[in-house]
């Protein structure tokens, strides 16, 4: 299969011959039964033993359970040198794919011989936290002991978890953060119908190298989601979004790239499943963080070819072709305006982006491709629309436009 070829070469960043898929080799460790707390805790402490694994407890809750961390590299390299990825899950304590994804990830690396693996780790120090809300998840209930929502409360920082997180990041000076997550099977919520993932937008009163950061980051997920048949939307912040939520604290307020990875639950996703989300999404940022993040190019990859074939006539090329369709009122969603477009694509087809007045407002790889617009973001009077669609390198392969003038209802009138 071609996905099972790719990943360790796109970790390595370098040309190395594909041998595994790694994402199936880390996923194959998730069990079919959520780890508890104390499961946890004796994981993080047999793995504590391994050359490539520093655990430490970052804090205590309320109830006096330990917050762990893994720190994972190279033990060659002093990790404070190298890039620093922070990543922590279970920030609601009922929502276990992003502790099982973090084990996993912590277990594999731990003792991996893959060149992919060892290249990556003396590049990048893992900072894992799988399990940020220890009270939470010993009650399986999405709250802390306090009663408090710990990804509504980075502003605050009132409680002990966040309040240990905040300092890890600042004692570690983490270069990129993931806070990992699950949605309710069923949401009314138009960006909550399947997986997606949001981080920060380009945006004039940011670092621009934050926004392109996140931009060509998150255009790589979307790229490695749609290879391994996991559809995926990605959403954009900006200044004045809510930083009380952990991603938005971290990208808006400490201005370093930021992710939050929400994975759907429901319609049969087996904990295996929306942890392999977790899993696929971690491992495409971390190269990013290796090989990209401080300008050096990617070296080109080499792949095994099939002899040439025979000198046959040349084919006209295949043309990826994109057309906007007219807003409509979205009939599933009251009050807000369908932006729907249709795509004529070839196999250099990727994902899709719909954009207003120069903003992204979604990046996607799924048909049918649609995003519903609350218009009273957009203000009074026209506003640009235009859909680009992308092939894997972020060259763009077709786009269109249009100018509209959109009103609260949802209607839309062409202009």
């Amino acid at each position: 299969m071609k996905r099972i070829a790719i990943l360790t070469i796109i970790l390595a960043g370098a040309a190395i011959a594909a041998h595994a898929d790694i994402v199936a080799d880390i996923a194959a460790q998730i069990p079919g039964q959520a780890h508890s707390y104390a499961d946890t805790m004796a994981a993080m402490q047999e793995l504590h033993g391994t050359e490539r694994v520093n655990c430490q407890s970052i804090g205590l809750t309320r109830e006096g359970r330990h917050i762990p961390m893994a720190v994972i590299c190279d033990p060659e390299y002093d990790p404070r040198q190298l890039r620093k990825l922070l990543i922590f899950a279970r920030q609601h304590g009922n929502e276990p794919a992003g502790t099982e994804a973090t084990l996993a990830l912590i277990k594999h690396f731990a003792t991996s011989q893959g060149p992919a693996e060892c290249a990556l780790l003396r590049r990048v120090a893992l900072l894992v936290i799988p399990m940020a809300n220890p009270d939470g998840a010993a009650h399986s209930r999405r709250r802390n002991t306090a009663g408090v929502d710990l990804n509504r409360d980075w502003v605050a920082r009132s409680q002990p978890e966040t309040q240990a997180i905040e300092r890890v990041f600042h004692e570690w000076q983490a270069d990129a953060v993931i806070d990992l997550h699950e949605l309710p099977a069923a949401s009314s919520k138009p960006s909550y119908q399947e997986n997606f993932v949001e981080t920060i937008a380009s945006c004039s009163t940011l670092p621009a190298l934050l926004g392109q950061r996140c931009g060509q980051t998150s255009a790589q997920i979307s790229i490695w989601m749609r290879r391994y048949g996991i559809p995926l939307n990605c959403y954009y912040d900006t200044p004045g979004d809510d930083t009380r939520l952990a991603h938005r604290h971290f990208g808006l307020d400490h201005k370093v790239p930021s992710y939050l990875f929400e994975s759907k639950t429901g319609r049969g996703r087996s904990l295996r499943e929306r942890a392999t989300y977790h899993i696929l999404g971690t491992l495409v940022i971390a190269n990013q963080l290796a090989y990209h993040h401080g300008g050096e190019p990617l070296p080109p990859v080499r792949v095994a070819t099939a002899p040439a074939p025979e000198a046959a006539p040349t084919p006209e090329p295949e043309i990826t072709r994109v057309a906007l369709g007219d807003p409509v009122p979205d009939t599933r969603r009251e009050g807000r305006t369908l932006l729907w477009a249709d795509v004529d694509g070839t196999d250099e087809f990727a994902y899709l982006t719909f954009e207003m007045d120069g903003r992204v407002l979604v990046l996607t790889n799924q048909a049918p491709y649609e995003y519903s617009l609350d218009p009273t973001v957009c203000g009074a009077g026209p506003v640009q629309i235009a859909v680009r669609a992308f092939d894997e390198s972020g060259r763009c392969l077709a786009t269109d436009s249009r100018t509209v003038t959109l009103v609260q209802a949802g209607a839309a009138l062409g202009q």
